[in-house]
């Protein structure tokens, strides 16, 4: 089970048709434990809340008195919660799920269709949430990306759950399901053919795996952009990736930076560590230094470059899904310009 930040009493609401995505309050029916079972979470959330602030000598008020305030302003916070003021919460609460039929998209049935639930693969929903997360961090000045976007305060993926998320939010659903709705349409205009499917579930675990700046995360960024700009051969990139780089002043840099991003991905590619230390010192003295004064209390130089470098490739990627999303035809022409 996937819950979003954002609360309110709803009937359930298709937010996408072709992937089956609903929104709904956490429902509450015989044979259906769903409801107590996110009562016992709030309940160990509390717990957890009071013991943290207890060993860190945090005075902060509990993070259910601050939840239970924002949802219902205009009732006396109780002195002692119980399980009642739990529910109250819980009912407010909006899950995120799929549910479809498999004939209403090109993906097969149960053996082959990546979005359904499997006792060892991560439940979808928190995956698309994850992914238009990421694409939201864009610019939207430069295209018409509905906001606000919910986060998840709760996803039933993860065992070692940060029981705080459970308090974060508490805000109105209303904006929250107009965004989502123009998101839906967003997807559905794009899945069109069985490969637009399978290029969306590569895109969004790729990205629900963009964990932690580093050699990795700079390999499967760059990668990214190999998808969307390479059409032959990877040198390519010189020219193409210029035209994304919206950082380090003029042409002739971005042209200069976007080679050394290659090199330096093909130096980890290639087991070339030696090279790849010489180029990130080439990249900090270009790139960094002068701008810059690095706390190697936090993270040592070549951590800071790729905090960096790993920062830059994403906002690439950002703007090349937005560009399949918003003007595929302008990304195909730049892919396979002679």
């Amino acid at each position: 089970m996937v819950i979003l930040d954002c609360y309110g009493k709803i009937t359930p609401i298709c937010i996408s048709n072709k992937l089956g995505l609903f929104i709904a309050n956490i429902p509450k029916e015989e044979g259906n434990n769903c409801l107590e079972w996110i009562i016992n979470e709030i309940d160990l959330a509390v717990k957890f809340d009071r013991h943290y602030k207890k060993i860190f000598n945090i005075n902060f008020p509990c993070g259910i008195k601050n939840l239970y305030t924002t949802l219902f302003p205009n009732e006396i916070l109780p002195n002692k919660f119980t399980r009642d003021n739990y529910n109250k919460i819980a009912e407010h609460m909006i899950y995120i799920y799929q549910e479809y039929d498999y004939q209403d998209m090109p993906l097969g049935g149960f053996e082959t269709n990546c979005f359904d639930d499997r006792y060892c693969e991560e439940e979808y929903a928190e995956k698309i949430i994850n992914f238009i997360q990421f694409i939201s961090h864009m610019n939207t000045s430069a295209w018409n990306i509905p906001e606000p976007v919910p986060q998840w305060v709760y996803s039933s993926n993860h065992f070692d759950v940060n029981y705080s998320r459970i308090f974060y939010g508490g805000k109105p659903a209303g904006e929250y399901i107009v965004s989502l709705q123009k998101w839906g349409n967003i997807l559905d205009d794009f899945l069109k053919t069985r490969n637009d499917y399978l290029l969306f579930d590569y895109l969004v675990n790729m990205i629900y795996k963009h964990n932690g700046c580093d050699m990795n995360h700079l390999i499967k960024a760059y990668s990214l952009c190999q998808l969307f700009l390479e059409k032959d051969k990877e040198i390519e990139l010189d020219k193409k990736l210029p035209n994304f780089l919206n950082c380090y002043g003029e042409n002739k840099d971005k042209k200069y930076l976007a080679k050394l991003l290659r090199k330096m991905r093909n130096k980890i590619a290639h087991g070339d560590f030696i090279g790849f230390e010489n180029l990130v010192e080439i990249y900090a003295n270009e790139f960094l230094d002068k701008d810059f004064d690095f706390d190697y209390t936090e993270y040592s130089r070549k951590n800071w470059v790729l905090l960096n470098v790993c920062c830059l490739l994403d906002d690439v990627v950002r703007k090349l899904i937005c560009m399949l999303l918003f003007n595929k035809d302008e990304l195909y022409k730049i892919k396979f310009a002679k």
